[in-house]
């Protein structure tokens, strides 16, 4: 007689929501839709113990608040000995400082000894990447960071190139197809399975002390560089035709490209380097080819005269000039113009 255990079905968690109807994750300080702040009380009662000063629940057994870092020490009730998991509470980790008592996500204080304590949510790979002014763990869809209430895509720290790029798109006659730029730590990129989420590398804006630091320039450049892959994934369809094949290539080859390949973004004139490409970068694949060619479409706001006058003086092929004019058709159709 076979003895097979019967499995137990976990017991299904009530689903979160704020007052406006956004979905949330317990202990996040504020609603990333609508920005409020949120209090996490004893409810459903479990430890039937709140913080005098930030209003969340606590343990009795806690000397220091989890959530505010408030003092709340209490004799007779308080324990002497730093706890793993006390009642209501689950043990994730140890305390950064060495106390020995036990942390649970995301606490930004021990509750034992009062030291603040540090996560990286991104690096487990539970969010799309990290908040530009506090570290913590965003998605992309975000319009407000659960942990610190600011912008978490970063755009609040480069308005001047996003106004600059929105210019030059308006000129170039370029209809907005929802790109979404976020400011993310690591390489600037776009993903073809999200094509209008456009990471930007935020090294050069974090890391700069005052605004007139930031390289604009290169990072108008840079953004309209990414800006091309978004606006061809959006158009996938138009990568296969024949059109695009005859001039930029097979986009379906193999991507061979570093990260760390070099390339001049803030240039604005035409390379001399390659004679059937805009720049030299542009020979690494077919995507980038279509990236260069867009960029400097967009910043040089569309105008083919100057354009082809200095693809002669350059010596470009006539493949250079079908690049740019393929491009400047098909964004005149996409606004029905013939």
């Amino acid at each position: 007689m076979s003895t097979r255990r019967k499995r137990r079905h976990p017991t299904p968690q009530p689903e979160l929501r704020c007052v406006c109807g956004g979905e949330l994750k317990r202990f996040w300080r504020f609603c990333p839709w609508c920005a409020r702040a949120l209090v996490w009380r004893d409810d459903p009662p479990t430890t039937d113990v709140e913080c005098y000063s930030c209003g969340w629940v606590v343990s009795d057994h806690h000397s220091y608040c989890p959530w505010c870092g408030e003092d709340i020490y209490e004799e007779g009730y308080s324990s002497e000995q730093p706890l793993k998991a006390p009642k209501g509470f689950r043990y994730h980790t140890r305390c950064d400082w060495g106390c020995g008592g036990g942390v649970q996500y995301p606490m930004p204080y021990c509750p034992w000894c009062g030291s603040e304590q540090e996560w990286h949510e991104w690096e487990e790979g539970d969010y799309d990447g990290t908040c530009p002014h506090c570290s913590r763990g965003v998605n992309d869809w975000m319009d407000t960071c659960p942990w610190c209430s600011r912008d978490p895509t970063g755009r609040d720290l480069i308005p001047r190139a996003l106004r600059r790029v929105r210019r030059l798109l308006l000129v170039s006659r370029i209809k907005d197809w929802g790109y979404r730029v976020v400011l993310r730590p690591g390489v600037s990129g776009v993903d073809p399975k999200f094509p209008k989420i456009i990471e930007i590398d935020q090294v050069n804006v974090v890391t700069a002390r005052r605004r007139d630091e930031i390289p604009w320039t290169l990072l108008v450049g840079l953004i309209c560089h990414e800006l091309g892959h978004s606006f061809l994934y959006h158009n996938w369809a138009w990568a296969k035709s024949d059109t695009f094949k005859r001039v930029f290539g097979e986009v379906h080859k193999a991507y061979r490209v570093r990260d760390d390949t070099w390339v001049d973004l803030q240039r604005h004139r035409v390379s001399t380097a390659k004679d059937h490409y805009v720049t030299a970068y542009a020979a690494n694949h077919p995507l980038e080819d279509f990236a260069e060619v867009f960029r400097f479409y967009v910043t040089r706001r569309g105008r083919m005269r100057e354009l082809f006058a200095e693809l002669g003086r350059k010596r470009k092929e006539v493949i250079v000039y079908e690049k740019f004019l393929a491009l400047h058709h098909y964004v005149r159709s996409l606004r029905g113009w013939r």
